[in-house]
């Protein structure tokens, strides 16, 4: 992480050590443009894959074959997201999803269900 040069003024912010939590990010609305801002907040992040697809398009020399690839990632303590990534090779396909869910990430409230 310390080649990580922040683009954003929440970037630098993070890295500085003004925001030291992510619920700090959500309480002041603010919107998360790099995934390595994730990376520091929320170190032990999860994913698993939930569908690939193989999409194809025609062209003159035939098929080409690219995967769509959707992810899903969360700390299992309350902060989850979903991404979708594509690409002409499923290993590329796979990280790009895992980055777009970084960037959707949101908090899940919990609660005991009652309305009573």
């Amino acid at each position: 992480m310390e080649t990580w040069e922040p683009r954003t003024r929440l970037g630098r912010m993070v890295k500085e050590g003004l925001i030291t939590s992510i619920d700090e990010i959500f309480k002041n609305n603010l919107r998360i443009k790099e995934p390595e801002i994730i990376d520091i907040l929320l170190p032990e992040l999860y994913y698993e894959i939930v569908n690939v697809n193989i999409v194809q398009r025609q062209t003159d020399a035939g098929e080409k074959s690219r995967f769509q690839v959707l992810v899903c990632i969360g700390n299992k303590d309350g902060y989850v997201g979903v991404g979708l990534g594509k690409h002409a090779q499923i290993r590329y396909a796979i990280q790009n999803a895992i980055r777009d869910a970084k960037l959707n990430i949101i908090p899940v409230l919990r609660g005991c269900g009652s309305w009573e």
